[in-house]
Formats: structure tokens, C-alpha cells, sequence
């Protein structure tokens, strides 16, 4: 068992705590991410950070439909419409979108088959229109593998939303997002992020 003590705001061992780095994003639209539990405690993951710094950011952790009971009430108090943002040949792209068209945005936290597994656990969800990106920018994920070229962190999926959506400025997620990657990179073996860098070479 670990005995390494952790920061109670951004979950980090004290080492390698965050919070400095986390600076309030005013936004309009809430965001609400659900994660999967199997994201939870993984310190390669962005969901956590992210919450921390919108003002309007909510974290979920669950997967079927009896976990996020809550969250389907407080939707249904409004605003309307919620949209879910994945990817789906008929999603409305973000670009052409605007904050009134948005009541509120909801972001899947895990793996491209753990989110998957999510919809077909949560009916609900799948039901729910969908935002997507016409033009993505590219992902700098550098210390996570990625299986699709359009792969990007929840962090950056979201800060990419806001932006487009309310014009957000996304430099505070921007450095949040940078101080992950170092507090993974200084402890990760230099071959490990050889093949990481070589496998996003590929996918540029």
C-alpha cells in the first residue's frame, strides 16, 4: 500500500501537487464530465485538473445509468438543450455552434472503449444530440498512447469547446494541461518517451 501522502484539491502525490498551476476559467456554459472509474486515480488523466479550474465544471465518476442518477435530475432542471461532445456524422460542429445554442455540454472521461461501453450503458446519453469537431486541433497527449490520429485529452476537448463556443480564452487550461505533462514526463524512463514522441510522429 502506498504511504505516499496526496493533495486533497487535485489528488496528486504532494510532490508533484498542481494546485499552483490552476487558474479559474470564467466561463458560461457548465460542463459536466463523467468519468470512468477506471480513470479514476490515474495520474495521466486531465478530467480532474479540468474541473478544478472552470468555474462551471462538474465531476461525475461512474458508468451506468444508476450512477449518474443525480446528474439526469439536475439536467432536467435546465438550461436546455444538453449536448454530449463525441463524435458522430451527424453531431453539430462546434465550429458553426454558439454558447445560446449550448445549455449545457456534457464530456465522456475514459477510453475510446470505456466511453463506448458508457453509451451503451446509458440509453440516455446516446439519445442526447451530439457536438463535434469540424476542424480539431492537434492533440499534444505526448504521455498518453493515442489510437486515433484525432485523439485529444478531455482537457484539451473541452478548452477547445469553450474557445469556440464563447470565445474562452483556453491559455489557464493551456498551462494546467502543460504542468500534467511535466509532472509525468520528469518521472517517466527517456524510452518511454522516445516511443511516445515517435508514436505521435506517425500520427502527424
Amino acid at each position: 500500500m502506498s504511504t505516499r501522502q496526496h493533495c486533497s484539491r487535485c489528488q496528486r502525490p504532494q510532490k508533484v501537487c498542481l494546485c499552483s498551476a490552476i487558474t479559474p476559467v470564467r466561463h458560461h456554459t457548465p460542463v459536466h464530465v463523467l468519468m470512468h472509474p477506471s480513470e479514476h486515480g490515474n495520474a495521466k488523466g486531465t478530467a480532474v485538473v479540468l474541473c478544478l479550474a472552470l468555474e462551471r465544471g462538474t465531476l461525475w465518476l461512474g458508468e451506468s445509468a444508476a450512477d449518474f442518477a443525480e446528474l439526469q435530475q439536475q439536467l432536467a432542471q435546465g438550461p436546455q438543450p444538453v449536448m454530449l461532445l463525441y463524435p458522430d456524422d451527424n453531431a453539430v460542429m462546434v465550429e458553426h455552434s454558439n454558447a445560446s445554442e449550448v445549455g449545457q455540454l456534457l464530456v465522456l472521461d475514459g477510453t475510446w472503449r470505456k466511453t463506448h461501453k458508457m453509451l451503451q450503458l446509458n440509453p440516455w446519453l446516446a439519445q442526447l444530440p451530439r457536438l463535434g469537431f469540424a476542424h480539431a486541433p492537434q492533440g499534444d497527449y505526448q504521455i498518453r498512447k493515442a489510437h486515433r490520429d484525432d485523439s485529444l485529452s478531455t482537457l484539451e476537448a473541452v478548452a477547445y469547446s469553450l474557445e469556440q463556443l464563447e470565445q474562452c480564452d483556453p491559455a489557464p487550461l493551456a498551462r494546467a494541461f502543460d504542468a500534467i505533462k511535466q509532472s509525468q514526463l520528469a518521472f517517466m524512463p527517456a524510452e518511454v518517451q522516445a516511443r511516445y514522441q515517435r508514436q505521435r510522429t506517425k500520427t502527424d
